[in-house]
């Protein structure tokens, strides 16, 4: 939203507040103040309408250490809240350290840091909002950023006036008029140099991409801002649709999201890319670095002919299981079950925390999916339990002849962790039985043919690896 020029800047600021109820009368918010013309602006602007609006301000700065004049912002900042009255937070914190120690670029590094310290400030101070700077400017900027770095339409509709509890009142004002209104006024702020540095794409694309696009059109920020606008309206709508479909069809457990392969594929490909989309954000819990190659890799994957495979996303892993597709921070963990030896009856748990029981009996008592029973004069101590191998070979109950185990996991559509985790119970050098999946023919006990050995397998809290239960 925009106004012509038809009254001073303080006022259209405060008509823009009573039209957008961004920020609730009588609250108490935090203000983000980096020391620059449009942090500064915002903190005087917001002191400007606190009496009216029962407001109470807590400002905060924090400084990245990142020049050698950078305490001369804090004392700017220290200066400028102690003549306004505003109670200021501030902390120091060396990001270019951090960034060399392997926590991302620096620019990522200074913004994941700078939030972290709002939000903590925030809470401390008992604040329901923080005011952020960003101006018109900065929203064509992050437009062009986004558009470059491949975003899709959710991305391109760049920052949203209200992320709780972030704020940013000054979206529909473009840097010039705040700076104009700053020198008007008489009011001092700082420049940072490194705005000028071309390391930073955000620089490039302010000093050199935006001026070129505006000698094909002069309103061009004012037209991107106002493309920005429309695709949030948008995405607002697909938000709504989104997030009750992904309801419907998703099972969302901590950590996870189940999502069948066919609402994706069955999905037009509008609804499949924000499916997808919604599904990675439910898990990590936002969508920085997810671009639109990602979503088209998950995508595929659901579309894919093979029934298994994943791939690997900035902070998210996804799996295809056959018709199911898993979201998850990270790979499910798999403990391959390590190899030992059965020299008699007893409990032993097993590498994923089952307990397999063997115990000899006088008579059967009947198998069924985790126990089975075989003629103890057949079965010669001591068993051998180890994970599988290439070449494994079972001769399935049943069925003629053998059956290479990987054939057996793929007829039963066993996900691949299930197959690492699979333990196998070997006497003789032969494969008796896939524990709680498939036994092998032969063995069986029958009337009169003496003992039975029985195997079952027990839900039960993990311990080492063939030790007694």
């Amino acid at each position: 939203m925009f106004w012509p020029d038809m009254s001073t800047l303080a006022l259209r600021f405060q008509q823009h507040l009573d039209a957008t109820g961004l920020i609730p009368t009588g609250s108490c918010g935090l203000v983000a103040v980096s020391g620059g013309a449009d942090s500064v602006a915002l903190l005087h602007l917001l002191h400007g309408v606190a009496a009216a609006r029962q407001l109470r301000l807590q400002a905060a700065h924090l400084d990245h250490a990142l020049r050698p004049d950078s305490p001369a912002d804090a004392a700017h900042v220290r200066a400028l809240c102690r003549v306004l009255g505003v109670p200021l937070a501030e902390a120091r914190t060396d990001v270019a350290a951090l960034a060399r120690s392997g926590k991302g670029g620096t620019e990522q590094v200074a913004r994941d840091t700078r939030r972290a310290f709002l939000r903590a400030a925030a809470q401390h101070h008992g604040c329901a909002w923080i005011a952020l700077a960003h101006q018109r400017d900065d929203q064509a900027e992050t437009f062009l950023l986004r558009l470059l770095r491949g975003a899709g339409t959710t991305g391109l509709a760049g920052m949203r006036p209200l992320e709780p509890p972030f704020v940013r009142p000054l979206l529909p004002f473009a840097r010039t008029e705040l700076v104009d209104w700053l020198t008007g006024e008489g009011i001092a702020w700082r420049e940072d140099p490194s705005n000028l540095d071309p390391a930073y794409a955000r620089n490039r694309v302010r000093h050199e991409l935006l001026p070129l696009l505006e000698s094909y059109n002069p309103a061009i920020r004012v037209r991107l801002v106002e493309l920005c606008r429309q695709l949030a309206d948008d995405e607002h709508d697909w938000a709504l649709r989104v997030e009750a479909e992904l309801r419907r069809v998703a099972q969302l457990t901590d950590g996870e999201c189940r999502l069948p392969c066919a609402a994706l594929t069955g999905a037009s490909p509008a609804l499949a890319g924000r499916l997808a989309r919604a599904a990675l954000a439910s898990v990590r819990g936002d969508l920085r670095r997810i671009d639109a190659d990602h979503i088209a890799a998950v995508l595929a994957l659901a579309s894919g002919k093979r029934p298994q495979g994943e791939v690997n996303l900035p902070g998210a892993w996804v799996g295809r299981r056959y018709a199911t597709l898993l979201v998850r921070r990270t790979p499910p963990a798999v403990s391959p079950q390590p190899p030992f030896a059965v020299t008699g009856p007893g409990s032993y748990v097993l590498a994923d925390g089952r307990v397999l029981s063997i115990v000899l009996a006088d008579r059967a008592s009947g198998e069924g999916v985790n126990a089975v029973e075989f003629c103890a004069r057949q079965v010669t101590f001591p068993l051998a339990v180890r994970a599988p191998q290439p070449g494994d070979r079972l001769r399935p109950d049943g069925m003629p002849g053998s059956k290479k185990l990987h054939d057996l996991f793929v007829d039963l559509k066993l996900p691949a962790e299930a197959r690492r985790a699979a333990a196998l119970v070997w006497a003789d050098g032969e494969l008796l039985w896939v524990a709680g999946l498939r036994r092998a023919a032969g063995r069986r006990p029958s009337p009169g043919s003496g003992p039975v050995l029985r195997l079952e397998l027990f839900a039960a809290p993990s311990g080492p690896a063939g030790s007694p239960a």
